[in-house]
């Protein structure tokens, strides 16, 4: 795989740090914003960046075309590093929300950027294999982060946390400028945004992934936001316990990918992504049982969670870019703006259900029930769709 491309070892390293950065604030920076906004409104925030995230996946494909991945590269690492410094030095309402909304925004195109350096030095017939370990690499960054940034964070404070991702992505920027000098782009689509949606959504493989991809980020966001508080604040659990749970928690992301990944090019999507929406919901019903203060069943059962998770995660990012052309940069804007559709439509989704449910951990119960609509996504692939 890297003797042919030897670019793919560099855009695999850079999606680990990439990873490790945003590992080291993900799953803090609900409780961060807490701080400054009551918890309910944190959901606010999220929807701000998402919009905008929202925005500048839109009008990527063009900027791509004029200036090219280095330079695209280089410019949205550059804005991520100066807004990691602001958060870990900043103190006020009116400093920390806006820096916030555009750091998060920036993490969509830099994914972005990376899928679709990927794709490009990826060759079709082995899609699973580089994607499973492309996964793999980038969720071994969240493993190792959970480990240390429980810790950190025991020690230290929330911007401890931050300056130490400004000085991961200071790495990232280094190592673009000088690793992937002499980038070739291949010849992009000249298709308007509005009509790379449209060429988007006619596709039935494209939609299917789409809603299939939708679901899990969902799953993410509910999960990412609002597991920590309820930890946290309800359960009473402090950060280096914490750690440990999302530590566990985290593990199947890589030690399974890599292996679904090869076995996919084999067998297809289908039956795993069925399997991995019926673990991921069953066990995410089972979270609103859990109201006891240990570590061990916690971590275990968000274990559980991952492990369909991480079905899905892989068999998903497979199943489309399977569908699509290296010069599809379009395509992978619009698959990547379920992230920011996500966090756009569940928070607000989890706004409304805090006024309805009597207990806070009546999330995980609608969260499972929603998740398994996945299974029945999963069922509609056929054979002759790939």
């Amino acid at each position: 795989m890297f003797k042919d491309n030897s670019k793919l070892k560099n855009i695999f390293f850079l999606g680990f740090l990439l990873s490790l950065h945003l590992a080291f604030v993900s799953y803090i920076s609900s409780s961060f914003l807490s701080t400054f906004s009551n918890e309910k409104y944190v959901s606010l925030i999220y929807v701000s960046g998402s919009i905008l995230s929202l925005f500048l996946l839109f009008i990527v494909p063009v900027v791509l075309k004029k200036i090219g991945e280095y330079k695209f590269l280089l410019l949205t690492s550059l804005l991520s590093i100066i807004s990691l410094l602001l958060l870990s030095t900043l103190n006020t309402f009116w400093g920390i929300i806006p820096v916030f909304v555009f750091y998060f925004a920036l993490n969509s195109l830099i994914v972005f950027a990376l899928d679709e350096l990927v794709q490009i030095y990826s060759k079709n017939s082995s899609m699973g294999h580089v994607r499973g370990l492309y996964l793999t690499v980038i969720n071994l960054a969240w493993v190792v982060s959970q480990i240390i940034s429980g810790r950190t964070l025991s020690a230290f404070s929330f911007s401890t946390i931050y300056f130490v991702a400004f000085v991961i992505m200071s790495i990232f920027f280094i190592f673009v400028l000088f690793g992937l000098r002499k980038l070739n782009d291949p010849k992009y689509d000249n298709v308007l945004a509005w009509q790379s949606f449209k060429n988007f959504f006619t596709n039935k493989n494209l939609a299917r992934a789409y809603k299939i991809n939708f679901l899990l980020q969902f799953f993410y966001v509910w999960m990412v936001v609002y597991t920590p508080i309820y930890l946290y604040a309800h359960l009473g659990f402090d950060w280096k316990e914490i750690g440990i749970i999302f530590t566990v928690m985290l593990l199947p992301f890589v030690f399974i990918q890599y292996p679904l990944g090869k076995y996919s090019d084999k067998i297809g999507e289908r039956h795993l992504l069925m399997l991995g929406f019926f673990v991921t919901s069953l066990s995410t019903l089972s979270l609103f049982f859990i109201e006891k203060h240990e570590v061990l069943i916690w971590a275990l059962a968000l274990f559980c969670t991952r492990i369909g998770a991480a079905i899905v995660e892989v068999m998903s990012d497979v199943y489309f870019f399977k569908h699509i052309k290296k010069e599809n940069d379009e395509f992978i804007a619009v698959y990547r703006n379920t992230s920011p559709v996500a966090y756009v439509v569940a928070p607000v989704v989890a706004f409304g259900v805090f006024y309805f449910v009597p207990s806070f951990n009546f999330i995980f119960l609608i969260l499972g029930a929603l998740v398994s609509y996945g299974i029945y996504l999963a069922s509609t692939i056929r054979k002759n769709d790939f």
